[in-house]
């Protein structure tokens, strides 16, 4: 009968280096990921984004096989350390170098199966997009591999409000002459606003139907000004 070693107390660092390894990969996906929504957008847009699905696909999906990896990684620093590694040894004499083998071996494959479902789900998130440039709209469906260009003049109706949960969501609506609406707001409000003259520019001489109605409730109340000004007025007035 082997002799039981108590537990040695190096183990409590396996804790951060998992979770800095977990949060390592899940973040270095995600960059990734916007690296790739950056290539799919024109070069001469002035405001691109993400649909509201899109981004929870591509910001949450990841999440699975981030953490198979990230506990790789907080395994392989902890061998790393020659005293967190001997104190191992001693836990398990003769097999702690199997033990750790085995584990990394296991959890590369759950990570592999986990991969293989998130990471598509993630792609089509990313990919999931909108881009305005200064004579275009570009919309991307989820289920598409390429992207829809719209003339502004495909600009049929614009309907603003907003809205008071946990947050106060904005919303700034286009419908597009096939019926297609997009939020441009719903996501990025700030760089929308910061984008807000240029979309005003490639509206102007443009013939749409405009309606503040959904502008009602608290949310009014305690919205900045700001964004009053924006959603209650037509772009072009």
């Amino acid at each position: 009968m082997r002799e039981r070693h108590p537990r040695s107390a190096w183990h409590f660092l396996m804790v951060p280096l998992c979770v800095v390894g977990i949060a390592g990969a899940w973040i270095g996906i995600v960059l990734a990921l916007l690296k790739l929504r950056g290539f799919l957008c024109p070069p001469d847009a002035f405001l691109f984004s993400g649909t509201r699905v899109g981004n929870i696909f591509m910001h949450v999906a990841p999440g699975f096989p981030s953490l198979p990896i990230g506990l790789i990684v907080g395994n392989f620093l902890f061998w790393c350390i020659p005293a967190a590694r001997a104190a191992s040894e001693l836990e398990l004499p003769g097999r702690a170098d199997k033990v750790y083998r085995a584990s990394q071996v296991g959890l590369a494959k759950f990570g592999a199966v986990l991969a293989g479902i998130a990471l598509p789900v993630s792609l089509l998130g990313a990919s999931n997009l909108f881009a305005l440039t200064a004579d275009r709209m570009y919309y991307r469906p989820m289920f598409s591999v390429t992207t829809r260009s719209y003339d502004w003049a495909s600009v049929r109706r614009i309907e603003t409000g907003c809205f008071r949960g946990k947050s106060t969501s904005y919303n700034f609506v286009v419908t597009l002459a096939d019926g297609r609406r997009i939020d441009l707001m719903e996501e990025s409000p700030q760089e929308f606003w910061e984008a807000y003259p240029q979309v005003q520019a490639a509206l102007r001489g443009r013939s749409y139907e405009f309606s503040s109605a959904g502008l009602v409730g608290s949310c009014v109340a305690s919205a900045p000004r700001r964004w009053l000004q924006i959603l209650a007025n037509r772009p072009t007035e």
